[in-house]
């Protein structure tokens, strides 16, 4: 059994999310709830539970901000929000579970699927320390990393070492500077979202590379972009031709 406490300064929200645990997730056990930062620490410390269902929007404290108090937190943590916009990046970012209000029971279901299957407490840590630091925007573009959840383990990679990813249905594979690829079971357009403030642009469908490492542009069909650390020609679709153009300045 799953052990969980919910945290909304809304008492109908914790209602609601409850009910669907109890209809849907048969294998969470609800311990307590909170309906403030600090009545929620108290019940963490106390409990210690599997998972925390967490609001960020509350006032005083939020919900980073009680994390932030929270020493080596041993727990999952599931995002339950209608946050603006980068919060929910950060949380992407460093590859963390959220749930948008009102909740998807599908999606609900899937999210507790994942925790009960998750056993590498650690690797949440590292996934926390890096969303603290994009929430606090501390790092430089250049020192920025990513969290890459692959079947086996998730890597925190820097951004400038991604030399280009490519997709295949609903599949990312990532190419790094070092040689390594890593399969992460999530489809491209939400790399495209998360990387092209870090100059990453979309040539191709399929495609999505790092002008970083960009050599080159070989002038055949509708052109291809030569990246260095690879061989390989990555396509440049004609729609996207003169919008690649202008992002190189050429």
């Amino acid at each position: 059994m799953i052990t969980a406490i919910l945290v909304d300064d809304e008492r109908i929200n914790i209602d609601n999310l409850q009910a669907l645990l109890a209809r849907h997730c048969q294998n969470i056990e609800v311990v307590a709830t909170a309906l403030s930062a600090d009545e929620a620490k108290e019940h963490i410390l106390e409990l210690a539970p599997d998972v925390v269902f967490l609001d960020i929007d509350m006032p005083g404290k939020n919900g980073f901000d009680l994390l932030r108090s929270i020493k080596d937190p041993g727990f999952d943590v599931v995002f339950v929000t209608a946050y603006d916009a980068y919060g929910i990046m950060a949380v992407k970012f460093s590859a963390l579970d959220y749930l948008l209000k009102p909740i998807n029971i599908e999606e609900l279901k899937s999210t507790v699927d994942k925790i009960a299957q998750s056993v590498n407490v650690k690797r949440h840590h590292l996934r926390l320390n890096n969303l603290f630091k994009l929430l606090d925007r501390k790092l430089p573009d250049e020192q920025q990393k990513i969290a890459l959840p692959t079947m086996k383990e998730t890597y925190l990679v820097p951004v400038r070492d991604i030399v280009r990813c490519s997709s295949s249905n609903n599949y990312t594979t990532f190419f790094l500077t070092n040689g390594t690829e890593h399969l992460i079971s999530k489809p491209l357009y939400e790399y495209d979202e998360l990387l092209s403030p870090y100059g990453f642009i979309r040539c191709h469908q399929s495609h999505l590379v790092n002008k970083a490492h960009v050599t080159s542009i070989l002038n055949e069909d509708s052109g291809y972009l030569i990246m260095d650390y690879s061989s390989q020609k990555i396509p440049i679709s004609k729609q996207k031709k003169s919008s690649v153009k202008a992002l190189l300045k050429l």
